[in-house]
């Protein structure tokens, strides 16, 4: 914990930094736009979807999660023949608030983990451009390729996983450089 006294402001300033640009690519960007589409019939499955009682959650459909499930002639010829899919239902009203402070929660836990990481790697005063080698490394580590595993077994667009690869990348050189700037004498 000593390790991380004198870290605690760039830590706090690159969590909240890191935060504050995510927002603004999500909301004011316009590279991930088109990370989802709509349904061809939206009223016809969100009617269904409330008919069916189907409760928030993630669903995978066939139902293929156990090794028996994955053996049968049902679950065989239904991957065969599709469709074959994942379904998140969001629990209603969606609110921000929680998952934003879920989100900044998060980006803390990365910028400490770097934190650590810079000062065992650097244990005493270092210069601007080394600091931010480690850190921006450390960051761009975690945000561009911790959900890319991810991605890639649900099925995201290829052009999703490259937009948020260079997010990461984004976050990773602000998280470099505010522990550069911030970092200890």
């Amino acid at each position: 914990m000593e390790l991380l006294i004198p870290l605690w402001l760039p830590i706090l300033l690159s969590a909240a930094a890191v935060w504050v640009i995510s927002l603004i690519v999500w909301m004011a960007l316009p590279h991930h736009k088109q990370d989802f589409i709509g349904l061809p019939d939206e009223d016809g499955f969100m009617d269904y979807i409330r008919r069916s009682g189907i409760k928030p959650g993630n669903y995978v459909f066939p139902d293929f999660r156990g090794r028996e499930a994955m053996k049968s002639e049902k679950t065989q010829k239904a991957l065969e023949e599709g469709p074959v899919g994942h379904l998140s239902l969001w629990q209603t009203p969606l609110t921000m608030g929680g998952k934003m402070v879920a989100t900044f929660i998060v980006h803390l836990l990365v910028s400490t983990l770097i934190a650590y990481l810079t000062r065992v790697a650097l244990p005493g005063p270092a210069e601007f451009a080394k600091v931010f080698q480690v850190a921006a490394t450390a960051g761009i580590l975690a945000y561009s390729f911790s959900f890319i595993p991810n991605a890639l077994w649900f099925g995201a667009y290829k052009r999703t996983i490259i937009a948020s690869f260079f997010d990461g990348i984004v976050f990773g050189l602000i998280t470099g450089a505010i522990f550069a700037w911030r970092w200890p004498h």
